[in-house]
């Protein structure tokens, strides 16, 4: 845990860094469910010469309070480990921002100004965004720290989320139940901050972006404030649903998430598989 004297051993460097990239745009955060379209979104977006992402940071994700032991156990595994490395950010340099940052805040900071300096960007110039779905539950502590902050919530078929999360290829293999609440808990977490802060939320259907990317690329560049006249064609990074719920659900299975989705799946536009 931090004392005193860990406070008073900040390096010069680390405040200077931090002031200047505090003094920039704030970030921008993608959110949703899991299996939704963040990493592919995230990707498209990447492709914006003045904005960049890192792999996910998960860094508003928990409750446990920053520094507490079981928030620093969290990012001590090989999964982050293996997300820094491919940031280009070393574990050591990592644990250096860990022990002086005071709160999530300064850590995110700190972790984004150098991700964008050692990808080759100015932290000054570039825009750096976020891409963690399970940030969506540290919704409200995201906006009070970056009350400037603008919030893109792409949302998919849970139909199909269903069937990806029992699949398990990119995740663990969720159980039904699991899978079906990770999109119903989002969907309540998001509506509810819809009726506190409606205009720092675009919301942006999967399905949409893929047969569609480069309006809905221009839509959200637009929203964050960034110029969309910089962004290069997507022609050929997307592909139609695939609609694998088709195969890896039962009928059982599929009339349980439509119940269980209600009402957000009719709010979202979503039609029943037999109409």
């Amino acid at each position: 845990m931090k004392n005193n004297s860990d406070l008073k051993r900040k390096p010069d460097k680390f405040e200077t860094n931090l002031q200047r990239f505090l003094l920039a745009k704030e970030p921008f955060f993608i959110i949703g469910c899991v299996r939704s379209g963040t990493t592919i979104l995230r990707d498209l977006l990447r492709a914006h010469p003045k904005m960049d992402c890192p792999e996910e940071t998960h860094f508003y994700r928990w409750a446990d309070p920053f520094d507490s032991p079981r928030f620093e156990g969290y990012y001590n595994g090989d999964l982050f480990r293996k997300h820094r490395k491919l940031d280009r950010v070393a574990d050591v340099q990592y644990k250096i921002w860990e022990k002086i940052s005071t709160n999530r805040k300064q850590l995110m900071s700190a972790y984004g100004f150098k991700f964008i300096e050692i990808n080759g960007g100015d932290p000054a110039a570039v825009r750096l965004f976020d891409k963690t779905p399970q940030n969506v539950y540290g919704l409200l502590l995201i906006a009070a720290d970056f009350p400037q902050s603008k919030f893109v919530h792409i949302y998919r078929n849970p139909l199909n989320v269903v069937a990806s999360l029992l699949e398990g290829k990119v995740m663990a293999k969720h159980s039904v139940v699991a899978a079906v609440n990770y999109w119903t808990e989002t969907m309540k977490i998001l509506n509810e901050f819809k009726k506190l802060y409606p205009e720092k939320l675009i919301e942006l259907s999967y399905e949409d972006v893929m047969l569609d990317p480069d309006t809905h690329l221009r839509k959200t560049t637009t929203f964050v404030g960034e110029d969309e006249s910089l962004l290069p064609k997507s022609k050929g990074k997307t592909h139609k649903e695939k609609n694998k719920y088709k195969r890896k659900l039962d009928q059982a299975d599929i009339d349980f998430v439509l119940q269980q989705c209600e009402p957000f799946y009719s709010l979202y536009g979503f039609q029943h598989p037999d109409q």
